[in-house]
């Protein structure tokens, strides 16, 4: 069959479209990049079909919103204002009408249908000038709806003045339609791979998340001390999330307020000072409800406040919640200035960070209560025996190696086992934290302050000398006095010792020593008074006096424990002074029942200096045989601190013109067995025959001076 020229002309055309859609739907299954294959699309529809205007429109994902991805036209300006303007999907439902559909596409004749300003805003046209009738009009449209495979509406074609200019027939309808099918697929495909790709980007991210917090963890989680733990929280966190300031506020349950403890600010020192009631405030707000929260306009958030000294300014926040074990303890907060916002994806790894700075903070802050509880008397809250007596030594050797000097302030409240009989132990506690208020009340930042044991408190005075320490110890004593001992006849009063380093002694337990010599002679003179270890005030109390080295070298003979020989030389350094100590007694400690119960106290082990001192001072005056004083103990049932003490004062107090046979030794065997342990005299004895030995020059029976 012989065909005409128009016919084998169409019959080529026909071929070569066809020719032209296999080549096309071969280049879109080859491509799974979504803007590859809608820029194929685009180029298909100028190149294939002859639309001089073209643009793709795709559905967002989750949205009911169709953006256009990429156009083809003759006019710039147009092509610009088609790729920024968003159509809602109802709008194309709108137009998308039985009576404008040819095939499954939409030609919007201007003939049938006037597109108002709104629709003109969504599809800008260019302008192609007057046409004769029946060509393309300036306000015809063209739809070619691209469906997914759940048959729901995924992009569209709009396409605008063919090359040929005919309006849209059945026959161009089909061959755009076949193609379509070929493009929904392949952009379906593209989104599938762009959703593969995002999500496995996010897995990607949130491994590098928690890879990172694994690292983190083991960093922060060993750190104990508070301080470094924020620093490093801070730190590790900016490489994670970047940010301009952060703050850490926990939680004060007491006064309901979140207390900031830490700040990497410009503004830091306002933000240290600014508490935030727990019902005010973002941050009281993520507190309550225990939820993070990401503002990126803080400043119009209607629970933000502003902190007082600063300035307000654009500001994107982060506030998550500090908790451990469910409990919420805190927030940190993280904030970018001048604009800069935040992403929502920034919000997870900033929120399981805080996780791990919540846990280490609490361990870092439970340590610290563990490490202030080991160095803390239980009742009073101030510092106790043993981190004192490691600070005194540390004082002592840092004032030594700066030539410093400092004073020492052994304290004792008077009779305080009255208190304790009379209103209770309950009501004696009470008084004894009244007395520590007002050590602390009385006491410069620089004082150091603990509770020595029982009834019994020391302080340190850096930089102080003895004059000015008396002045602090008088106003110690006049506030001790206002404390209320709780029962109408009983008062509360405190009785003083002061000593100076180096002034008064040249070693930690010398000025010790010094300070409790003095404190007995302020018991001696008869309580709540202040008095001073002073050659002008105690005369030869020394601790290198005769008798106290005696007593230190007969210590060393016996045996006895450091406390015990602390004790005795702290004994017969006050029996120097105070002479013959069988009348006196009494009146250095009062009554019996004061030092037992320094004694019986648990703050205050009876093995200690002080303790060991009142023994021997106390029991010092009973007898071998049980005729002593005042509680006719016989035997060992005297202290062993006691008895060393009362051979060696008795030694002491022996003169010349006393001796038997021209000796000292011969006077205590002759009471050996009735007021003084046999076989500590006989030890003694032996002691004074080895110095006799070692110094033969030296009068019969007189040790060895120290140098």
């Amino acid at each position: 069959m012989n065909l005409r020229p128009a016919q084998r002309r169409t019959e080529r055309g026909e071929i070569e479209l066809l020719r032209g859609l296999v080549r096309l739907g071969n280049e879109l299954q080859a491509s799974i990049d979504l803007e590859a294959v809608v820029q194929t699309i685009a180029a298909a529809m100028a190149e294939t079909f002859q639309f001089r205007e073209a643009t793709v429109f795709i559905r967002e994902p989750d949205a009911a919103i169709f953006r256009a991805h990429a156009t083809v036209g003759q006019d710039p300006e147009v092509d610009r204002r088609v790729l920024e303007t968003l159509v809602p999907a109802e709008v194309f439902l709108r137009l998308f009408q039985e009576r404008f559909q040819i095939g499954r596409s939409y030609f919007i004749d201007h003939r049938e249908y006037e597109m108002d300003a709104a629709d003109e805003a969504y599809f800008p046209a260019p302008d192609i000038g007057e046409r004769p009738e029946g060509e393309w009009h300036q306000d015809d449209t063209l739809f070619v709806p691209l469906y997914d495979r759940h048959g729901k509406l995924a992009a569209v074609l709009d396409l605008y003045d063919p090359a040929d200019r005919r309006l849209p027939s059945l026959d161009l309808i089909k061959p755009l339609e076949v193609f379509a099918t070929h493009a929904a697929v392949a952009l379906e495909n593209a989104r599938h791979y762009e959703e593969l790709q995002r999500a496995s980007a996010a897995l990607e991210e949130q491994l590098r998340v928690r890879h990172e917090l694994l690292a983190l963890s083991e960093v922060l989680l060993s750190t104990l001390d508070q301080r470094a733990v924020f620093e490093q929280t801070s730190t590790l966190l900016k490489e994670m999330v970047d940010y301009e300031t952060l703050d850490i506020r926990l939680v004060d349950e007491e006064r309901r307020e979140l207390v900031a403890i830490y700040a990497r600010d410009t503004n830091a020192d306002e933000m240290l000072d600014y508490r935030i009631p727990l019902d005010q405030g973002l941050t009281g707000w993520v507190v309550r409800h225990n939820q993070a929260q990401l503002v990126n306009d803080a400043g119009s958030d209607p629970r933000g406040v502003l902190v007082p000294g600063t300035e307000p300014e654009p500001q994107a926040s982060i506030v998550v919640p500090l908790q451990v074990r469910g409990k919420v303890i805190g927030v940190l907060s993280m904030d970018r200035l001048g604009g800069r916002t935040f992403d929502e994806r920034e919000l997870e790894p900033v929120r399981l960070f805080a996780n791990l700075a919540a846990i280490a903070i609490q361990n870092a802050r439970a340590f610290m209560e563990m490490e202030v509880q080991a160095i803390s008397d239980g009742l009073t809250g101030i510092h106790n025996h043993r981190h004192f007596q490691e600070t005194l030594r540390a004082s002592v050797s840092r004032a030594g190696r700066y030539d410093e000097t400092f004073c020492l302030l052994m304290m004792d409240l008077d009779h305080f086992k009255a208190v304790n009989d009379t209103v209770g132990h309950q009501q004696g506690d009470e008084v004894l934290r009244s007395v520590a208020g007002a050590l602390r009340r009385c006491s410069r930042d620089s004082d150091y302050l603990a509770r020595y044991g029982g009834e019994e408190f020391v302080m340190l005075l850096p930089q102080t000398s003895l004059v000015e320490a008396r002045n602090m110890a008088e106003r110690i004593c006049t506030q001790v006095r206002r404390i209320e001992a709780g029962a109408p006849d009983l008062s509360v009063s405190m009785s003083i010792g002061v000593a100076s380093f180096p002034d008064s002694a040249a070693d930690s337990d010398g000025v010790l020593h010094a300070a409790d010599a003095a404190l007995l002679r302020a018991k001696a003179r008869g309580r709540n008074r202040v008095c001073l270890y002073t050659e002008e005030q105690l005369a030869h109390t020394t601790l290198d006096g005769r008798l106290v080295n005696l007593g230190r070298r007969f210590a060393r003979q016996i045996g006895l424990s450091e406390e015990e020989t602390g004790g005795l030389i702290t004994a017969l350094a006050v029996s120097e002074v105070t002479g013959a100590m069988r009348e006196e007694v009494r009146a250095v400690l009062g009554r019996a029942q004061d030092v037992t119960a320094a004694a019986e106290d648990a703050a205050a082990p009876a093995a200690d200096v002080r303790s060991s001192a009142y023994n021997a001072l106390l029991y010092g005056s009973e007898h071998w045989d049980g005729t002593g004083y005042p509680n006719g103990l016989r035997g060992e049932r005297i202290p062993r601190v006691a008895r060393a003490f009362a051979v060696c004062r008795e030694y002491g107090e022996v003169g010349d013109h006393e001796t038997v046979n021209g000796s000292r030794l011969a006077k205590l065997r002759a009471k050996a067995a009735r007021e003084l342990d046999p076989r500590m005299v006989q030890r003694f004895t032996t002691l004074m025959r080895e110095a006799k030995a070692a110094t033969p020059g030296e009068p019969k029976g007189e040790p060895r001076r120290s140098a």
